[in-house]
């Protein structure tokens, strides 16, 4: 089971993606301080053990992380409370999660690969309904390349096809997209990735 691998990633000493804010959870503040409408609520969909909802509540928005993992939730609280963020945390899985009312950012870093294919379109259908007019959808995805050596930690993973992503917000604004190749530390293994990424905005109502 998807949640046995995270349990059993999270479980060991330390933090399995380290302490750092992702890069998409920085673009997104960074955006947020612009004469874009400031986001006040943001639920983050996969938050692993935390870093990225600590990093948002410690610039004052309203933040709920949601994660398959009890042990990363566990460390994701434990951590909040250490630090005294104030920041709610649940455990829920991103191919069947619903949210509760319309948040002003809807964020996913490192989670949408656990969305099988068939899942997909009415998954995005229900981010982008949940997100309040004007609002932001922030996520990224894993994509497959020739000449990257394909990684096998995560069995249940489903590449998203370059350029997939995107489509999805075909009618929004697009704030960001692009495509970038890095090095990834997670789990203290230094592996070479590729992935796409979109920050797009939700039109407001009509005047």
């Amino acid at each position: 089971m998807k949640n046995a691998i995270y349990d059993e990633r999270y479980a060991r000493p330390g933090l399995y993606w380290g302490s750092r804010p992702t890069a998409l959870a920085r673009e997104v503040a960074r955006i947020a301080r612009s004469p874009l409408r400031l986001p006040r609520s943001l639920v983050d969909l996969g938050c692993g053990e935390g870093r990225d909802p600590i990093y948002f509540a410690r610039r004052g928005y309203r933040v709920l992380g949601v994660d398959i993992s009890s042990v990363g939730i566990r460390k994701a609280k434990q951590r909040a409370s250490r630090l005294g963020v104030s920041a709610r945390f649940l455990v829920g899985d991103i191919r069947t999660y619903r949210l509760a009312r319309p948040a002003d950012v809807v964020f996913s870093s490192g989670a949408l690969n656990n969305i099988p294919r068939r899942l997909r379109k009415a998954r995005f259908e229900h981010f982008k309904a949940s997100t309040k007019p004007g609002g932001i959808n922030a996520m990224n995805a894993d994509v497959p390349k020739p000449y990257i050596p394909p990684q096998t930690t995560n069995p249940f993973a489903s590449p998203f096809r370059s350029g997939e992503l995107l489509g999805y917000y075909w009618d929004w604004e697009i704030l960001d997209a692009g495509q970038g190749e890095f090095i990834s530390h997670s789990g203290g293994i230094p592996h070479r990735k590729a992935m796409d990424v979109v920050i797009a905005r939700k039109p407001p109502r009509p005047s």
